[in-house]
């Protein structure tokens, strides 16, 4: 499960990990395609014929919806859905802080249904079989749960091409090191925890073909001290910029504190270190929930779209870049990837890619599929550490 983000929208400038011992059918709407199996969704994102008066949200995270990142983020996304289309917040019940483990997921959920909720989401992503269970047990009503991959019917899966936006965290660390090392502080060694490394390193590489990127685990998905003990360790190597995969402030607040530069995740964690962060990557998985709700209300029958959705769709994102810390030259070619990502011009996994052992993944001319992507179990070539 990982744990934090915030949205932001992405437009013309739109703007997934720490030294190893560190403390029905509705089709599919992966990749560039749309996920309105029946197009009811208009080109702005909207619907002009649902009707949403009978529509009662429940939503289920694992931390608090105001943790600052992963559920901040499902929160805040779901509450930007219901507003942008006429939803009063009062049709919405989230229930926060539900372990992951056991059977309090089942048991939130069970209130949710009695309390009249016809759009149930699991907002992490340890309830994947809690939640196809429950899905099978009311199947009238639609289920979504973050990086599903098993849909049934009325059970959605839905995961953001966090790729895209790592890509750039590296691209623009790179851009400001004034050397060839970086670092990277992971949490779990979760596939797209994985994946989050890879795209660093692959944007760093993009900026500089003899970048590096040392990593670090913190082997967690939310602790502080950890995490500050894996920002430290980096630091004390000498690497001057850090990437990071972290549910906490606490490594950009040590890089502020020993005047290192870094990136954020989940959420804009500027405000905690002003003189750190760069720039963030950042979720939006608003598109994503008014399609759902849309899909749902246009007929009143639960669908099984699987939702993979990046750049092209706003989805995969990164918070205004600090121009008190990156000179506009910077942000000028961070901005023209960015729209290249977006555009399609730009495919950020395409070959030549090997992993650190000197295995070709992706040959040239060729991209990585979705298959290899989402199930990442390796590190590419100039990422220096291994997984744990």
């Amino acid at each position: 499960m990982k744990k934090k983000a915030v949205s932001i929208l992405l437009t013309v400038t739109m703007a997934a990990a720490m030294l190893s011992g560190c403390g029905n059918n509705a089709g599919s709407a992966s990749g560039n395609t749309s996920a309105s199996s029946d197009g009811a969704a208009t080109e702005s994102g909207k619907a002009a014929t649902e009707d949403f008066s009978n529509i009662k949200v429940g939503a289920i995270g694992s931390f608090g919806k105001d943790d600052g990142g992963w559920t901040q983020a499902q929160y805040t996304g779901i509450v930007n859905a219901l507003s942008e289309l006429g939803i009063s917040e009062d049709n919405l019940e989230f229930v926060d802080n539900v372990a992951e483990t056991g059977t309090d997921f089942t048991n939130a959920a069970e209130g949710l249904v009695a309390d009249g909720c016809n759009i149930i989401i699991g907002a992490s992503t340890g309830y994947k079989s809690a939640i196809e269970e429950l899905s099978s047990k009311y199947p009238d009503i639609q289920f979504a749960q973050a990086d599903g991959t098993s849909m049934n019917g009325n059970l959605c899966g839905y995961q953001i091409r966090s790729y895209e936006g790592m890509f750039l965290c590296g691209y623009i660390s790179a851009l400001m090191s004034d050397q060839d090392d970086l670092g990277y502080s992971a949490g779990q060694p979760e596939a797209s925890v994985i994946q989050g490394i890879n795209a660093f390193a692959l944007g760093a590489k993009y900026a500089n073909p003899n970048a590096t990127v040392r990593v670090v685990w913190a082997n967690s998905w939310y602790d502080p001290t950890a995490e500050a003990d894996c920002a430290n360790s980096l630091i004390s190597l000498g690497i001057k910029c850090i990437g990071i995969n972290a549910s906490s402030p606490a490594i950009p607040q040590a890089c502020e504190a020993a005047k290192v530069l870094c990136t954020g995740y989940h959420v804009d964690m500027k405000d905690y270190a002003p003189d750190a962060v760069m720039v963030s990557y950042m979720w939006n998985w608003t598109p994503i929930f008014e399609d759902i709700i849309e899909q749902y209300a246009a007929d009143g029958t639960p669908k099984d779209t699987s939702y993979y959705w990046g750049a092209e769709e706003n989805c995969s994102t990164i918070s205004d870049i600090n121009m008190d810390i990156v000179p506009q030259d910077v942000a000028d070619k961070v901005h023209d990837i960015q729209q290249k990502i977006a555009s399609g011009e730009l495919d950020v996994l395409a070959g030549e890619i090997k992993d650190n052992q000197g295995n070709v993944i992706v040959k040239e001319g060729e991209t990585m599929s979705d298959e290899v992507n989402r199930s990442m179990d390796f590190l590419v070539d100039n990422v220096i550490g291994q997984l744990p």
